[in-house]
């Protein structure tokens, strides 16, 4: 069973927990989220297997693993990318409840950047994945706050991508 890292209101690590209890239960825990970038100022966008749109890529830091590191394993497991230089540009807490798969997450996320492009995708996790401009993902969000295309947590990350952007 995969366990998170479990943190109080200022990230402070507070212990573990398998990670289906606490996206059932709303147990604040560890995630990265690593924002793919072009040349062209577009961002790599993630079709997840359940068709929702998210990060270019996303996910748990393993205890005892600090954000960067997880951010690295993230890229290459998810993408099939390695050796970029990742910069962090900012800090969010997400918290999406899911009704209808009795879910509760709240995840305490590090946000990454990087400029590169997608190897092999993760077969069972990635769908696909497409080049936006950030700017016009963020107007369709506003604009359908409560449309499920997207994940609550691409939802309350692209801000701080576009905010490191100016």
């Amino acid at each position: 069973m995969d366990q998170v890292v479990v943190v109080n209101e200022k990230d402070e690590v507070v212990g573990t927990k398998p990670r289906d209890v606490a996206h059932r239960d709303g147990t604040p825990h560890r995630i990265v989220v690593i924002y793919v970038r072009n040349h062209k100022g577009e961002v790599l966008v993630q079709v997840r297997m359940s068709g929702r749109l998210d990060h270019s890529s996303a996910g748990h830091v393993d205890p005892g693993e600090e954000y960067v590191e997880a951010a690295k394993r993230e890229l290459f497991e998810e993408l099939g990318m390695e050796d970029v230089e990742l910069t962090v540009i900012g800090d969010a807490r997400s918290e999406e409840k899911i009704e209808e798969e009795n879910q509760h997450r709240v995840h305490m996320m590090q946000i990454f950047s990087c400029i590169g492009s997608p190897g092999k995708l993760q077969e069972d996790e990635v769908r696909d994945v497409y080049w936006a401009d950030p700017k016009e993902l963020f107007e369709e969000m506003k604009q359908n706050p409560e449309d499920k295309k997207f994940t609550g947590g691409f939802r309350t990350s692209l801000p701080v991508l576009l905010e490191s952007l100016i």
